[in-house]
């Protein structure tokens, strides 16, 4: 899967199940002092994933017949198929964005070598073969769909929605020009030119007979323009106030798709 999503040319794949080994790695290079610090790589740099692709082989069948058999070696005509599920779940919702079942085959006819397993029991080298070319078929299959899925804007991951906060306000002394510093950046998609909404909680509705919070809402104050884009946070000019309210540190952005 790793493979077809590579190929595709859509996706960037991060390495998340040798982890633990890159990170020794990480550790070797900063620490052991045996690495030039000009080329040690840094530590801390590793980008957060968007998606998660996950699934699982819920069937296999594979089919021989026919055939000459000398020995070991069989001269003969093979079939595999296989049957799996693939999802792609959004890390920051937990929204499965896309679930299919896919089914891959292949056959072909060749020479097998029979490769004994203890108990008696084996599998031939070109069943071996002819199951991982049916489950790769079914990878390169779920991956061309979901990025022509993603290409065709039929369930873009963008457009969910980015919020964030406000961490810093700046105003001149007129108060005329306001920027405000938010807690978006490079890696939350956020670019320079998106316009975003600011707001402020409002009323607490509660449950009368629990007291428990049912929902808040949210008063439109402002709205801006992100005029730069850091790695960690984004700059924005207000153009438009709705309201006499300060702008505050902790008030809600949500970015306008």
């Amino acid at each position: 899967m790793i493979n077809a999503l590579i190929k595709t040319e859509s996706f960037r794949v991060f390495e998340r199940v040798k982890l633990d080994a890159i990170l020794k790695e990480q550790d070797f290079q900063a620490y052991s002092g045996r690495v030039d610090p000009l080329t040690a790589v840094k530590i801390g740099k590793m980008l957060g994933v968007d998606l998660i692709v996950t699934g699982s082989v819920t069937s296999v069948l594979y089919q021989k017949s026919g055939g000459i058999k000398l020995g070991p070696v069989s001269l003969k005509k093979s079939s595999a198929s296989v049957t799996m599920t693939v999802r792609a779940i959004n890390v920051t919702t937990g929204e499965i964005i896309f679930s299919e079942v896919k089914k891959g085959t292949t056959s072909k006819s060749g020479v097998s070598i029979r490769i004994p397993v203890a108990g008696g029991f084996g599998l031939s080298s070109e069943s071996v073969t002819d199951i991982f070319s049916a489950i790769e078929d079914v990878c390169l299959q779920a991956a061309v769909e979901f990025a022509a899925k993603l290409d065709s804007k039929a369930m873009v991951v963008s457009s969910l929605p980015i919020e964030g906060y406000v961490v810093k306000v700046e105003s001149t002394s007129s108060g005329e020009i306001t920027k405000v510093y938010i807690n978006l950046g490079e890696d939350s998609n956020i670019k320079v030119g998106d316009e975003i909404k600011i707001f402020q909680e409002g009323e607490v509705i509660l449950d009368p007979k629990t007291n428990e919070v049912l929902d808040r809402e949210l008063d439109l104050i402002a709205q801006a323009r992100i005029m730069t884009v850091k790695e960690k946070l984004s700059i924005a000019l207000v153009t438009t106030k709705f309201s006499n309210a300060d702008i505050m540190p902790t008030d809600i952005v949500e970015v306008i798709r």
